[in-house]
């Protein structure tokens, strides 16, 4: 045999020694594959179990997740339709405030021009405050100029009363002195018959007024009277303005008056009450 046939025998003989060695190895570890897999099995059907169990009660918790879900759902449609409501009314909400925002800006201009008209009105009162307390004391002058003048009325009345009762009066003087003044005519005629020439009494320095004129009747009562030395006779110029009017001669003397007649000759206008008399001579 040759070394060659040698070398394959012995190859071969190594060959067929790993080859059972492999084989038998093999066999071994199936062997304990076997029980690994029947220890495995048996692991897998108790997992199975426990799993086949826990999946039971993920089953049952799975059922009452679902009736919470289902629950849940109806809470949440409740809650969606509550807070469709709830935006509905914010959305009006929001709406009356954007409203009641324009109101306030509208109210705050209103109050603004409320503000200055009634800064207007209390300047407005305090004028016419002021106003009112110049009226009042124009009232009360008023009042006191009309009290004056009531009581000057007053006063005037009475004077007038007193002017018409010392009208009668001189009325009546005038109507007695018309009479006198007729005798007294009577008696100068008589008197400068039965003596021509004669010449009257030296006549005092006098100044009066005339008290009382009746130019129809030609008769003049003067403020001048015996107590004053008239006497019957004596004439007065009379004046007014210092302008001449006319010139009288008395024919009546009393105790603070007198009446006469005026001159015609010499007589340029009616005389009239209050004209001055002054010494004819």
């Amino acid at each position: 045999m040759s070394t060659v046939a040698k070398i394959l025998v012995v190859l071969n003989l190594g060959l067929a020694v790993f080859f059972l060695a492999t084989a038998s190895n093999f066999l071994g570890q199936q062997d304990n594959y076997k029980q690994k897999l029947a220890d495995q099995e048996e692991r897998y059907t108790t997992d199975i179990g426990l799993k086949d169990s826990e999946i039971a009660e993920l089953r049952g918790r799975l059922q009452s997740a679902q009736g919470e879900i289902n629950k849940l759902s109806g809470e949440r449609e409740v809650a969606q339709a509550e807070n469709a409501r709830i935006v509905g009314e914010v959305t009006h909400l929001r709406e009356a405030y954007n409203q009641l925002s324009a109101n306030a800006t509208k109210s705050s201009r209103s109050v603004e021009q409320l503000t200055k008209s009634l800064d207007a009105a209390r300047d407005m009162n305090t004028n016419l405050q002021t106003d009112n307390n110049n009226l009042r004391d124009n009232l009360k002058a008023a009042q006191d100029d009309r009290d004056a003048k009531v009581a000057q009325v007053n006063a005037l009345q009475q004077q007038l009363g007193n002017e018409t009762e010392n009208r009668k009066s001189l009325e009546g003087t005038l109507a007695g002195a018309r009479e006198t003044i007729e005798r007294q005519d009577f008696k100068l005629r008589w008197y400068a018959d039965r003596f021509p020439g004669a010449v009257a009494s030296a006549q005092p320095a006098h100044t009066g007024q005339i008290l009382a004129a009746d130019n129809k009747a030609n008769v003049y009562v003067i403020s001048l009277g015996e107590e004053d030395g008239v006497k019957a006779g004596f004439t007065y110029i009379v004046s007014r303005g210092g302008e001449y009017i006319a010139t009288i001669q008395i024919d009546d003397v009393q105790a603070k008056q007198s009446a006469g007649r005026a001159i015609k000759d010499i007589s340029k206008a009616d005389v009239r009450r209050g004209d001055r008399v002054m010494n004819g001579q």
